[in-house]
């Protein structure tokens, strides 16, 4: 046995390719959760600045060309070819890095005919394009044929390396896929952009999920940070679009219905066991009509590292009735290194500690949420507690508002206004005695909130960093205070937002 040479197949390379997955989409996972990853190391390195990180995803379907780039660290050209050649092999280990196991480099194979690799590593005068011929692989992969080469050799016969010179300065990675393969949706840009936006480490869209800093002000005090990484995506370079985490404050439900819904107010929660923390999570609490319609949203979402384990479904199990799962709008980060990735990332490994997340989970929030529900339906036409819904919300808004900033004086004067009517309006309501407890809760909560605007002076021009003198800031304040008397809230919100970030780029 000792002089017996261990020969891995061919025919795993298939395996660890189309085998893998299911969805075809799960290559852009694999190759953006790697660009993650360096992108991490080349901030820690002192190679590049947080705000200069980006990754650019090019989906051309006329060209049947498909690019992800990114300005991480690169791959030294000695080490360049090892690395991209490896089948399993990764110097990657799962406490610090979202792709540790070394094999969905390669995932591309099946859906094009040559998959590329160009990098370059700073301090570096050469770039290393490394090239697979897939479509020769497949070939070589026919059953019944060259049954006598092993996965190495088949490496061999179908790659090329090459270098080339290159500046100095720079340091990236960037993957081709070249005729890619028309029987998968890979092409289709929107539905890129779909998958993109549920998986990937991004940052949310304030305009369109109010939530946001409180949000991330819950998760900093509990000691967590969420990795947001921005990525960019269009049919050429010239049209690349920035793509955000489709989380909505406001949305539709009950599908043939499609009821306007909304979130009224955030429920935070941990996820602790024997005295370990494993997860931080958020649901939004809205008037629970039914099963959200748009499927980016639906569904409680796990992540680690910020990118998704799983799908819309994972959480299925941790309710009686799985359907509420997709009632729900909400995310679960995991924070311990127990829970760990399965190598298809569509869940965890099934160890002791997952049976006990599980368990927490489906015991706390999953019953809270049933109840919450049922709730919901008993008391839908009940023109009290839909009063009491209403309040909670402009409540949820005036504490969104203190954490984000308002948009000018006048924005904060029309809050201070709704809120003072809202808590008369409550203190004349008269409800059942099973509401009772709720409208004390909700008084003694926009009183407070009353006071908190009123004595708020967080405003969104103040978060403007670039050094404009005093007099460039009063008139600042006059255009928002104009804006807010004249345009509808959404709107001012979107101007305002835009000009803070136009001029912190300065």
């Amino acid at each position: 046995m000792a002089d017996e040479i261990v020969q891995v197949g061919k025919y795993t390379l298939e395996s660890l390719t189309t085998g893998m997955y299911s969805d075809p989409k799960i290559v852009y996972r694999e190759y953006i959760q790697n660009s993650v990853d360096s992108l991490e190391h080349a901030v820690s390195l002192g190679l590049l600045e947080q705000q200069s990180m980006r990754i650019d995803i090019v989906v051309n379907s006329e060209e049947s060309y498909i690019s992800i780039k990114d300005n991480g660290t690169g791959i030294p050209a000695s080490e360049a070819a090892q690395t991209l050649m490896n089948v399993g092999s990764s110097k990657k280990r799962n406490t610090n890095n979202r792709g540790f196991r070394g094999i969905g480099r390669l995932g591309g194979m099946s859906y094009c005919d040559t998959l590329i690799f160009t990098t370059s590593a700073e301090n570096e005068k050469v770039k290393t394009i490394v090239s697979f011929n897939c479509k020769k692989l497949r070939h070589l992969l026919v059953p019944g044929e060259y049954e006598d080469m092993s996965l190495s050799a088949v490496l061999e016969e179908i790659t090329t390396i090459e270098t080339f010179p290159e500046k100095e300065e720079k340091h990236y990675l960037c993957v081709e896929m070249v005729d890619v393969n028309g029987f998968s949706d890979l092409l289709d840009i929107d539905a890129a952009k779909s998958y993109i936006s549920q998986v990937a480490p991004l940052p949310y869209q304030s305009r369109h999920f109010i939530y946001t800093s409180q949000l991330k002000s819950y998760l900093n005090d509990n000691g967590y940070i969420v990795e947001e990484f921005p990525i960019f995506v269009g049919e050429n370079e010239s049209d690349l679009e920035p793509v955000y985490k489709p989380n909505k404050s406001r949305f539709r439900s009950d599908r043939g219905k499609r009821t306007v819904d909304e979130i009224s107010s955030m429920k935070y929660f941990d996820v602790t066991i024997d005295g370990e923390l494993y997860a931080l999570g958020w649901y939004g609490n809205c008037g629970w009509f039914g099963f959200l319609s748009e499927k980016e949203i639906s569904g409680f979402r796990v992540r680690k590292g910020n990118i998704l384990i799983g799908d819309n479904h994972t959480m299925n199990a941790i309710f009686k009735e799985a359907r509420f799962n997709g009632w729900t709008q909400g995310e679960i980060f995991i924070v311990t290194d127990k829970l760990i990735p399965n190598a298809r990332r569509d869940d965890f490994e099934q160890n002791d500690a997952y049976y006990k997340f599980m368990e927490a989970l489906s015991n706390s929030v999953g019953m809270e949420i049933a109840r919450t529900i049922r709730e919901a339906s008993l008391t839908r036409n009940n023109p009290n507690a839909k009063a009491l819904r209403e309040i909670e919300r402009k409540i949820g808004e005036a504490s969104t508002a203190v954490a984000e900033g308002f948009n000018s004086t006048v924005d904060k004067e029309k809050m201070v206004t709704a809120l003072t009517e809202s808590a008369a309006s409550l203190a004349g309501l008269r409800v059942s005695e099973d509401l009772t407890s709720k409208k004390k809760e909700l008084q003694e909560k926009i009183e407070a909130a009353i006071e908190e605007v009123s004595e708020s002076k967080n405003f969104k021009i103040n978060q403007i960093n670039s050094g404009i003198d005093k007099k460039s800031k009063q008139v600042l304040k006059v255009v928002s205070d104009i804006l807010s008397r004249k345009l509808a809230k959404v709107l001012v919100d979107e101007i305002i937002e835009d000009i803070v970030k136009e001029l912190n780029r300065k």
